[in-house]
């Protein structure tokens, strides 16, 4: 089912204050696939051949039940077809999910289509929710300069199209057809294999590896199958496959309770769903804390315990935060930094925190026009960060969304929870000229942990803005793992379900 789960472990939930919103972070496929540049299984790049293709590929419909820690959330549909010498292949996921006691709705597609050795020619990508509806497409061409590939990118959000080339040393694979890499290096116990993968979404490189750990038996519809269980991780994502010898995968699973099994088709749309109930992601992606804060939204200095295996990529050090070990402190900056806290930022990292992306467009005009509304005749930075942070605060309806933020969008939208609050107001203070960043991590709320997301911004010196509380700075509640754009925001898929908190100093 192309890697379904390999996109679906990087869901990171976020949870504000508040209204305790909720979100689904930022990745060109939700769902599935990322695209492939080359492997290293052996020294010269392992080539797809039209017999192995044809060999390894199973052409017509398969179906698959989506659960989520028992409770069956969704299904899915993959449909390969064979054109000529071409194949086309389209991915439809749909999900039944409660965020906050709300039903939510999502549609996913995938369709893309590769030459007859699997090598990508064009995707098309497409996401629903509600009335929101983002798009994103690519084509891969020769490179005018004559080495490598070149993939266009076009996305296509609140009526817009922003367009993005990428230049790629080698032609990509769809990472949904690996098993053909591991027919073609034949499957055993004990054997291992990295491949380098590109991400488009977040113009990111990153080794994907996977090795048969052994065989298992597992029933399966009522058919008991002997499996291969394959190992796969890719940035710190892990999935574990079961697929037979022919590499058709019948199960996968993540840590944090996803899995995914083959059904018929009545089985995956009509069977096994819980009657009257919907899973609620709040309640399967809150962080037990052992300790309790009475007060967390007055809270200026915290240390606490930060219980993970998987911490070591996490940006948990810097700023207003020290780690210990597995222990952090964070204490709450002041507002505006004093100036013999001020540190010049070096131009290369200032024009970072002020550049357009694809979803944080500052240079779009609507964007533009508004921040300048809203800080009209005042020179004062300091001052500009608060009006906007009020402005965003106040404008946006709190609604948990399920979708890939977008600064226009919610500009139009004018709803949204973390996410699209710190998405608008990140795009709206880098038109003021003031650099900024997005952070993500968790906060602290009745009881337990949420993920969450805010801002921060440099005047003189870094300062947390939480522009869907509207505080300035962050209470110390606030625990930065990640630090960057949204394709940063990934690097927390890899504690979802593996964390829990100890507090040892809250004031």
């Amino acid at each position: 089912m192309n890697r379904l789960l390999m996109g679906a472990k990087r869901f990171l939930f976020h949870r504000g204050g508040l209204g305790l919103q909720v979100t689904i972070v930022f990745t060109w496929v939700v769902m599935m696939g990322l695209l492939v540049e080359k492997t290293l299984l052996q020294p010269e790049p392992l080539k797809i051949t039209p017999v192995l293709a044809k060999e390894g590929m199973k052409f017509g419909e398969e179906w698959w039940g989506i659960y989520w820690k028992g409770e069956k959330i969704g299904y899915a549909v993959t449909i390969q077809q064979q054109q000529t010498e071409k194949v086309s292949v389209k991915e439809k996921v749909w999900l039944k999910l409660s965020v906050l006691g709300t039903p939510q709705n999502i549609e996913q597609t995938l369709e893309y289509q590769t030459n007859q050795n699997l090598i990508l020619e064009s995707f098309d990508f497409n996401l629903k929710s509600g009335l929101l509806h983002f798009r994103l497409a690519g084509r891969v061409e020769d490179s005018p300069a004559g080495a490598g590939q070149r993939l266009t990118l076009r996305s296509y959000s609140a009526g817009k199209e922003r367009q993005q080339e990428i230049i790629l040393p080698e032609v990509p694979y769809i990472l949904g057809q690996t098993k053909l890499y591991f027919l073609a290096q034949g499957l055993a116990k004990g054997k291992k294999y990295r491949i380098p993968a590109f991400d488009p979404s977040t113009l990111s490189r990153a080794e994907m590896t996977a090795e048969v750990e052994g065989t298992e038996h597992l029933n399966i519809g009522g058919e008991e199958k002997e499996l291969f269980r394959v190992r796969e991780e890719f940035r710190g994502i892990v999935v574990k496959s079961w697929m037979d010898r022919s590499g058709e995968i019948w199960k996968e699973e993540s840590p944090g309770g996803l899995v995914l099994l083959r059904e018929s088709k009545n089985a995956a749309r009509h069977q096994n769903w819980s009657r009257g109930k919907i899973v609620d992601l709040i309640a399967l992606t809150a962080i037990p804390v052992k300790g309790e804060i009475e007060n967390p939204r007055a809270a200026s200095y915290l240390r606490a315990k930060i219980l993970s295996p998987a911490l070591g990529d996490l940006k948990i050090q810097g700023g207003r935060q020290l780690r210990i070990g597995n222990e952090v402190i964070i204490r709450k900056e002041e507002f505006p930094p004093k100036p013999s806290a001020h540190k010049i930022l070096p131009e290369r990292d200032r024009q970072e925190a002020l550049r357009s992306t694809p979803f944080i467009q500052t240079d779009d005009p609507e964007i533009r026009r508004q921040a300048e509304a809203i800080v009209k005749g005042i020179d004062d930075p300091a001052e500009k960060v608060r009006r906007l942070a009020a402005w965003v605060h106040q404008e946006l309806e709190k609604r948990p969304v399920v979708s890939i933020p977008s600064a226009v969008e919610v500009l139009q939208q004018k709803m949204g929870d973390c996410n699209e609050h710190t998405v608008l107001f990140a795009a709206l203070v880098r038109a003021s000229g003031i650099p900024a960043h997005m952070e993500t991590g968790i906060i602290y709320q009745e009881g337990k942990f949420y993920y969450h997301s805010w801002a921060k911004v440099h005047l003189g010196a870094w300062v947390s803005v939480d522009p869907l509380l509207n505080q300035i700075p962050a209470d110390a509640t606030h625990i930065r793992l990640a630090e960057g754009d949204l394709d940063k925001q990934l690097d927390i898929v890899k504690v979802i379900g593996r964390m829990k908190i100890e507090l040892l100093e809250v004031r």
